[in-house]
């Protein structure tokens, strides 16, 4: 059995259904490439319908398979340079490190983080700090037992003027099918969430989660059917999608918005 995901990636099923191939009000293009030595180009382009505001990113990463260590670096168009090394499972089995970095070289701004994380049959652990003006420690700890899943995370604040500490712990339990994830937040906030795969075509979950100020509670519902998303292939490596979100409360106003994505990759 693979050791358990990162704390960041409970409940992840749910999340990606509901947000992967869902673009609505925006014009999308993601373009990817791999060279003969095993050099990853990805380019990804956003233009929003109401705004006319265009973003676009561009991401190069580099696999050296002998050393175990992976270098990325990228730009976007506010003018924001990353990069990033990890190397994972040279030093010790299980054992992940990672820098990463960011410039904006028109403000001079930059900040990095430093992870250190390890992967055993039945549990992994995960520790970061941000290094920036207000640095923040973040630990994390998921345990395994067959199917049933458990972590807690917190994150410290360490300036002189910090905000002191934020606590989340998750309970979970999946198979093959299906997903379940509950999570509670500073003990204000519950989410919870559940995916289910009724076969290889059809996948569907739900989320709802309550915000602590006035205790409001939010339902996401996605699936892929073609009645909220349609993707299609037109060759290998060139693929379309559009999807669409209504305005249930006010169906007759006309504020509903459609997406429209392109995939290119060779």
């Amino acid at each position: 059995m693979s050791p358990p995901p990162i704390y960041a990636n409970l409940g992840s099923s749910a999340r990606s259904l509901l947000n992967w191939r869902y673009h609505s009000g925006l014009w999308q293009l993601d373009c990817s490439t791999m060279t003969n030595s095993g050099m990853e180009f990805l380019t990804t382009g956003f233009a929003n319908q109401d705004a006319s505001k265009v973003f676009g990113s561009f991401q190069n990463k580099l696999n050296i398979y002998n050393y175990g260590i992976t270098l990325t670096k990228g730009w976007n168009t506010d003018n924001q340079l990353f990069g990033e090394i990890k190397q994972r499972n040279n030093i010790v089995e299980g054992l992940m490190l990672k820098l990463e970095g960011r410039l904006q070289p028109s403000t001079g701004s930059k900040d990095g983080a430093f992870s250190a994380g390890y992967e055993g049959n039945d549990h992994t652990i995960l520790g970061k700090i941000e290094i920036k003006n207000n640095p923040v420690l973040s630990l994390s700890l998921v345990l395994r037992d067959n199917e049933f899943l458990g972590g807690v995370a917190c994150d410290y604040d360490l300036s002189a003027d910090g905000g002191g500490m934020s606590l989340k712990g998750a309970l979970g339990w999946s198979d093959a099918l299906t997903s379940l994830h509950v999570e509670l937040l500073n003990n204000e906030s519950l989410l919870f969430s559940l995916f289910h795969k009724f076969n290889h075509r059809f996948f569907t979950a739900i989320q709802i989660d309550n915000v602590s100020e006035g205790r409001h509670l939010n339902m996401d519902l996605g699936m892929t059917y073609q009645l909220s998303g349609y993707e299609n292939q037109l060759r290998p490596g060139i693929t379309w999608s559009i999807s669409s979100i209504l305005d249930g409360k006010n169906l007759n106003d006309g504020n509903h918005k459609f997406g429209v994505g392109l995939s290119l990759a060779c």
